[in-house]
């Protein structure tokens, strides 16, 4: 009886031992649910699975302490024990199963890590791809604040700093909303809209719209792209495109003026030649040489205008061009126009002649327009500028003529650059024609930008000579 209680003992202490290896199996197991943050459902499968060997294991001991006293109690009554089993033939079959299990959690975490090394590999090529598109990436959560940034979605908002994670979305746009995002429960995936936040320049991006679903609730990805370029690329596309149809029409109207305008001319001098100085006639005359005279003026100009000539490319340094061209355009005028030019400007690959007579045009209507204030100013600089908002491989020299003048009416910068379109009692609606025409005949572009502060400023883009291979377009040649 005596090794009966022995072995009652041992059993006991075995299974508190086990029941203390289970213990430890499911705290374990719980950090892990916590450090790896699965969804609640997983986290219950996982908890219950967790202690399932431990507790098979105290079942199975429980059964065969049982049956092992049953056994060694019988054989004591019926007088048929031969020798008393020892301690370690007793715990044996228990060594087995500890082993089996210390293998078993060994390999748990040996996946854990492997599971966590996958997860922080994937998270960083995650990572890696956002950051390099160039297109804004953004979450926003079922509260409408904002849960992550991509790089591109700061810099195409203009926000300075780290992105504002946690705070509502309309932040990071500066209040200026896209109607998708501010309307709950919105079916819209993708659209276009203008940004116009408070001091700074208005931009047209595109949205798409996914949501995601997530055991936290309902999140929106959010991709946005700006638009800005490519709708001024399309609108110049567009103008360059009526330009050139405008001119073969006008060259073939101008060229049949032209003949009549010549006979005109011939009858109205022999009609001048005849009629003496100082008679009632010779007025009226006059003013009719006057007239023919600017008709004459204008149809020459149209037909500049739509005639096709080869630019005479050549590298021209800017400041000289610059100054020179703030020089004549200002002669004239009671006003001195500033000139800011940057240092070290690579020089341009210009047609010099033609490309200084459009900035004297853009002088010229700049010290007009500055006539009308109190303080009259113009200023013309120069700066360059680099890859970013110009093609890649590529520089540019900007060019800007600024006046503090009345500015130009938003419903006509659709029109300025049209042949004809003039604000002006005496123009002739060429002027701003012929510098686009010469500009774009460059390969650049010119704009005319907002100025909330009054006045108008053109600015002009010009490839250097540094330009990459085909990025004239025409081959030098003007379109229009």
């Amino acid at each position: 009886m005596n090794q009966i209680v022995r072995l009652t003992l041992i059993f006991g202490m075995l299974m508190v031992a086990i029941l203390v290896v289970h213990q430890e199996v499911r705290i374990k197991a719980a950090e892990y649910i916590i450090s790896a943050t699965v969804p609640p459902e997983a986290a219950v499968v996982e908890w219950r699975r967790a202690g399932d060997g431990t507790r098979l294991l105290l079942q199975l001991f429980a059964a065969g302490a049982v049956i092992t006293i049953l056994t060694r109690y019988l054989r004591v009554i019926q007088g048929h024990e031969n020798r008393p089993a020892t301690s370690m033939e007793a715990i044996q079959p228990l060594t087995a199963v500890l082993t089996d299990l210390k293998a078993r959690e060994q390999a748990q975490r040996q996946e854990k890590r492997a599971a966590v090394a996958e997860m922080t590999e994937m998270r960083a090529i995650h990572t890696t791809i956002l950051e390099g598109v160039s297109t804004g990436v953004l979450t926003v959560d079922r509260e409408g604040r904002l849960a992550t940034c991509n790089a591109a979605a700061a810099a195409i908002l203009d926000w300075d700093g780290p992105p504002p994670v946690g705070q509502p979305v309309d932040t990071l746009f500066r209040g200026c909303l896209p109607p998708q995002l501010a309307a709950a429960g919105t079916t819209a995936r993708r659209a276009e809209f203008v940004w116009r936040p408070p001091g700074l320049t208005p931009r047209h991006l595109g949205l798409s719209l996914s949501p995601i679903e997530t055991p936290a609730g309902r999140m929106n990805a959010v991709l946005f792209t700006d638009l800005t370029e490519m709708k001024r690329l399309k609108r110049a596309v567009e103008l360059r495109r009526h330009l050139a149809q405008l001119g073969e029409v006008s060259a073939g109207i101008a060229h049949e003026f032209r003949n009549n305008m010549g006979a005109v001319m011939g009858y109205a001098r022999l009609v001048a030649k005849d009629t003496p100085d100082g008679s009632s006639s010779r007025e009226v005359v006059e003013a009719m040489m006057t007239e023919l005279t600017g008709m004459e003026r204008l149809i020459r100009d149209l037909l500049a205008f739509s005639r096709n000539e080869e630019l005479q490319l050549v590298p021209a340094a800017v400041e000289p061009l610059v100054r020179q061209a703030a020089e004549v355009g200002s002669a004239g005028f009671d006003l001195e126009v500033d000139t800011i030019v940057d240092r070290d400007l690579p020089p341009l690959l210009a047609d010099e002649s033609r490309l200084r007579q459009s900035l004297i045009n853009l002088v010229r209507n700049a010290c007009e327009a500055a006539g009308a204030a109190e303080a009259p100013r113009a200023v013309v600089s120069a700066a360059l500028e680099r890859e970013g908002s110009a093609p890649a491989g590529a520089e540019w020299v900007t060019v800007t003529v600024t006046d503090n003048g009345p500015g130009i009416d938003p419903a006509m910068r659709s029109k300025i650059f049209l042949p004809f379109f003039t604000t002006k009692e005496s123009g002739t609606g060429m002027g701003l024609a012929h510098v686009h025409k010469t500009v774009t005949g460059h390969g650049g572009d010119v704009t005319l930008l907002e100025t909330p502060e009054g006045g108008a400023t053109f600015r002009l883009r010009l490839p250097t000579v540094h330009r990459p291979a085909g990025a004239l377009p025409g081959d030098g040649k003007e379109d229009v």
